[in-house]
């Protein structure tokens, strides 16, 4: 019992936080506001460094451009003229190493247009805001094998009756052909072991039934459904840069393929995977009349309301008296121009009487931001000036109030690197300024251009969270030392009152 004892007493000496008996104590009134005072501080500090921990540090730094020599720069851009027509629109680029291409058509798409920018032209390139793939759901799915498995049975049944094309089953041999006979060709490239191309199988199956229903075999042109089993032609997928199952890729008369290097882009389909929605956009891209128009198969091919590239000899439809232009293009990181204006061979043009009003639906330097980066963007220049630095140029509109009118655009480019918080690597978005004027012209017809200036250096951003245990101790640190001061405040004013109650006493003695 008195070795228990004498431990007792040996550990209660090295209490810290040795107690006063609650009858040796007493409260008092300034005590009691300097104690609540103290929690209120407590609770702010604490509440406000909560919100400071969760808060994102971006950490800014500017370095010199790390593009490797010879790397491209992508610029995307949609914008409507109202008064150029599509027949002699022309996308022309130049940079300051005297590189000039002219007409370009590979990756530039035209939509006719009336005067109010409204879409005239069979060919719709709808621009919203982003949704996500929509799926055939489970009775469209089974509504879908359904119609393969009974069109397979009544060709068994009735093999002389005449049955819609199945899809066409493509492979290294018969690939360039039937992209060479198709006016357009949409081709899925697929692998069985992913879930979502057998989902899309059956869909992809009813749509070429569809599809091949309304421009059968026996048309010039016409719109072929075909597939790709990558693992069994990988030759085919990899000469077509697949990486990613199910791809859909959009063929017409040419290639779909923008080759610069090691890099290549592609036309791809990104809307919903049903068979509606498939089938209407292949619609879309050959209506039935003009593939109708078009001949037997043996026949001249008359004019197809496609696109086409520029070595098509087919003559352009004009449907309107203006003109959406839709597409990118791919520069070298130099000072240089995008211009649109009207070319062509065989015409002259009256300057006086071309109209170069224009507005742009988007503008923009590199890829497309997702939505997740866009918001990491945002979160970088929150309590900056408002506006979307990265496609600056959008929902702005120039208008001619003058004939013979040029409008310029000069664009400052800079890349910024942001590397989100917990991201193995960063991405990378280019921003630029925008100044715009218009000018009357005398030596040259009127046009529009967009001269781009890349910035040598580039702003590298990381984003930074505060570390746990610089927060705890920033806590510890409030809570101690609001406690320590408050409790110096409360010493001070209550040795202040004991002295005013002695001089008070000494002075009624």
């Amino acid at each position: 019992v008195n070795m228990g004892m004498l431990s007792k007493a040996r550990i209660k000496n090295v209490d810290f936080y040795r107690k006063i008996p609650r009858d040796m104590s007493e409260g008092t009134i300034p005590g009691s506001v300097i104690s609540m005072s103290a929690a209120a501080m407590i609770a702010v500090l604490l509440v406000s460094e909560i919100n400071s921990y969760l808060q994102p540090i971006f950490s800014t730094k500017v370095v010199v451009d790390r593009s490797v020599d010879g790397e491209l720069m992508r610029i995307n851009f949609n914008v409507s003229f109202s008064a150029l027509s599509c027949e002699f629109a022309s996308v022309d680029v130049g940079d300051a190493m005297g590189l000039n291409r002219y007409n370009l058509t590979k990756t530039v798409f035209k939509r006719p247009i009336d005067h109010n920018f409204n879409p005239m032209g069979p060919i719709q390139w709808e621009r919203g805001e982003a949704k996500g793939v929509e799926h055939a759901d489970d009775e469209a799915h089974a509504m879908a094998v359904a119609a393969v498995s009974s069109h397979a049975d009544a060709m068994v049944a009735n093999p002389e009756d005449n049955h819609p094309e199945p899809v066409v089953t493509l492979d290294d041999k018969n690939f360039e052909q039937v992209k060479k006979d198709a006016t357009v060709m949409l081709v899925n490239f697929y692998a069985p072991w992913c879930p979502w191309s057998r989902r899309l199988e059956p869909v992809w199956d009813a749509t070429a039934l569809e599809v091949h229903k309304r421009y059968p075999k026996h048309l010039a042109n016409r719109v072929v459904i075909a597939k790709v089993d990558c693992t069994l032609h990988e030759t085919v997928c990899r000469n077509n840069h697949i990486q990613g199952y199910p791809s859909i890729r959009i063929f017409t008369k040419g290639s779909d393929v923008v080759d610069h290097g090691r890099h290549h882009d592609h036309a791809s389909y990104h809307g919903d995977r049903t068979v509606e929605a498939i089938t209407k956009f292949a619609y879309t891209m050959l209506p039935e009349e003009v593939a109708h128009a078009g001949g037997a198969n043996g026949e001249a091919a008359a004019a197809v309301a496609v696109v086409r590239p520029a070595v098509s000899e087919t003559v352009k439809n004009v449907n309107g008296p203006g003109c959406s232009i839709t597409g990118f293009v791919l520069v070298k990181k130099v000072p240089g121009h995008l211009w649109v204006t009207a070319t062509s061979e065989a015409h002259s043009f009256h300057a006086e009487s071309m109209n170069m009003s224009h507005f742009v639906h988007h503008f923009y330097f590199g890829q497309q931001l997702s939505p997740q980066r866009q918001r990491y963007l945002e979160r970088f220049h929150a309590g900056e000036k408002a506006g979307d630095w990265h496609d600056k140029l959008a929902g702005d509109e120039f208008v001619s109030r003058e004939i013979n009118v040029t409008h310029e655009h000069y664009l400052q480019t800079v890349l910024t690197t942001i590397k989100p918080s917990g991201s193995p690597a960063g991405f990378n978005v280019y921003e630029y300024t925008q100044h715009s004027h218009s000018m009357r012209t005398a030596s040259e017809l009127p046009r529009a251009k967009f001269h781009f200036n890349p910035s040598p250096v580039q702003i590298a951003v990381t984003e930074e969270r505060a570390k746990f245990y610089h927060f705890i101790t920033t806590l510890m640190a409030i809570i101690g030392g609001v406690y320590s001061v408050m409790g110096i405040a409360d010493g001070f004013v209550h040795n202040g009152i004991n002295m005013i109650r002695k001089v008070e006493l000494g002075k009624q003695g």
